[in-house]
């Protein structure tokens, strides 16, 4: 039998089928925006928010009142959450930037080390925020393509849209365009190079990024498609240089060697070589300031552009770093280990119609976190093959969580590298650490937060090393974490877990 619509039955047909489609946008678009900020190396005592939360002897590390003004950041963390005990999953580039943008602990993302290609068989927060209708842009340094430098819009690219001003690698200091691409606008001896070279308050890799990235969130073609954006920085990382004026900005600071610098004790076996006891330079920690109060002024620029265009209170922002900088604690450099100053990250989610302002969570968070925390913000669908937790519900309003839980939250971290030499378990007190070369060793943040004394088998704690020691052992088969299976740290964790039935 044969079927004929009239002209104005398809006309119907036509509009309600528009209507429906119209509806779909809207709520597809009915979202809001997504602003990832991500810092490498960063020292989180270098942030006001975080200095407030701290006595004066460990917010001031280098000396009394020895510090770097931070308010755009501050204000930040001051209008939604501040997480005190937050820590990269692994303290280096490549593996934490991989659970960062996973939520999958490094040895699941093919990136246990760094210069390691991101498998790309794991969805990403772009690959789900793609299927999302959001507009994806990845603007910074990305690490996560293995070993090509710079490599601009690199081949691995996580699944993001907008890749023009994505690197793989380096820690340019200056950036310019030939054309309409981007690139490295320092060179020595015919190469790229990090040499500041004159770079002003276009061409600084701060400046330049964070204006690309302030292009693409304001992009008005875009009309009211949500964005995801995030913006990578390559700044505090080393080396420790930084354009005018804030090269010489905190120049006469009265810069002293922290507290735990030359105490000339024995260091823990899991330390390993690294830079050990480096000249204490106050100029270093000057320039460190002055790349910090650049990314802090900034940030500022892109929160007025964001409020300027309106969409601020429509942005969930997340404010973090891929590892920190001991910067001279413990007579090192840099990062790789569990101290604090080398594993502790600022974390700040901010979000004005959704989390609840000036709030602090002191429970442990790590950057595995990340992505199922930013879906569950969203109110999108989780992924059960996630390691990460989704801290949403808890996070937009800390005080009206549950007072009690059944089990204490925890993260754990490891060491970068393909063999094993620590792990460790962190609670909202305690740190465990297992390694292949040293007996365990337990910090106390609330009798020892400078991370000198090993509380293990000292009285009281016994409790405290069972616990977290049985986490890592479940940590260990849940995530399968191949550090477990090292002889020498399950050696190590059967001795703590043995103290259970020692009297």
């Amino acid at each position: 039998m044969k079927i004929t619509i009239s002209y104005v039955t398809a006309c119907l047909i036509a509009i309600v089928f528009c209507c429906n489609v119209m509806a779909a946008a809207d709520a597809v678009f009915d979202k809001p925006n997504v602003l990832v900020i991500i810092t490498d190396e960063h020292n989180f005592r270098t942030l006001g928010c975080y200095r407030e939360q701290m006595p004066r002897e460990q917010a001031e590390m280098w000396g009394r009142n020895v510090i770097v003004p931070t308010p755009n950041i501050d204000a930040i963390a001051h209008s939604g959450v501040l997480c005190t005990r937050a820590y990269a999953t692994s303290p280096v580039c490549s593996p934490c930037r991989a659970a960062m943008i996973t939520g999958r602990y490094p040895q699941a993302t093919g990136v246990p080390a760094n210069d390691e290609v991101l498998d790309r068989t794991i969805p990403t927060l772009a690959d789900r925020l793609n299927t999302a209708g959001f507009r994806t842009g990845f603007i910074g340094k990305w690490h996560l393509g293995g070993t090509a430098k710079p490599e601009w819009a690199p081949k691995v690219d996580g699944g993001f849209q907008f890749t023009k001003f994505m690197f793989n690698r380096g820690h340019w200091k200056k950036f310019v365009m030939d054309g309409d691409q981007p690139k490295v606008g320092a060179i020595q001896k015919g190469k790229p190079s990090y040499n500041v070279d004159g770079a002003d308050e276009t061409s600084f890799s701060t400046d330049f990024l964070t204006d690309r990235a302030i292009e693409f969130m304001t992009d008005a073609s875009a009309g009211k498609q949500p964005f995801l954006t995030v913006l990578s920085l390559p700044d505090p990382h080393g080396p420790n240089t930084v354009r005018a004026p804030y090269d010489t900005r905190f120049a006469k600071l009265p810069f002293e060697k922290p507290k735990t610098f030359g105490l000339g004790i024995p260091a823990p076996g899991w330390l390993g070589a690294g830079d050990k006891h480096p000249a204490f330079k106050g100029a270093e920690m000057a320039r460190y300031f002055g790349m910090v109060q650049c990314i802090d002024d900034n940030i500022g620029k892109l929160v007025a552009s964001l409020t300027a265009s309106g969409q601020m209170q429509n942005t969930l922002v997340v404010f973090t770093s891929d590892h920190g900088d001991l910067c001279y604690e413990h007579d090192r450099l840099n990062k790789g280990n569990p101290y604090e100053g080398s594993a502790r990250v600022p974390m700040i989610l901010s979000y004005p119609t959704q989390i609840a302002a000036g709030q602090v969570y002191s429970e442990p968070v790590g950057t595995v976190d990340v992505t199922p925390t930013i879906i569950g913000m969203l109110g999108l669908p989780a992924n059960a093959e996630d390691h990460g937790r989704d801290l949403s519900s808890i996070l937009k309003n800390v005080s009206a969580a549950p007072t009690t839980v059944a089990r204490q939250p925890l993260t754990f971290l490891r060491n970068a590298g393909k063999t094993a030499g620590w792990v460790a378990a962190v609670d909202s007190r305690y740190k465990l650490i297992l390694s292949v070369n040293d007996e365990p060793w337990l910090f106390d943040k609330e009798q020892d937060p400078d991370e000198v004394l090993n509380f293990w088998r000292r009285p009281g704690t016994k409790e405290a090393s069972v616990r977290l020691g049985k986490a890592l052992r479940e940590y260990g088969v849940s995530k399968n974490d191949p550090h477990l299976k090292n002889a020498r740290i399950a050696e190590s964790l059967a001795e703590v877990l043995s103290d259970e039935t020692s009297n």
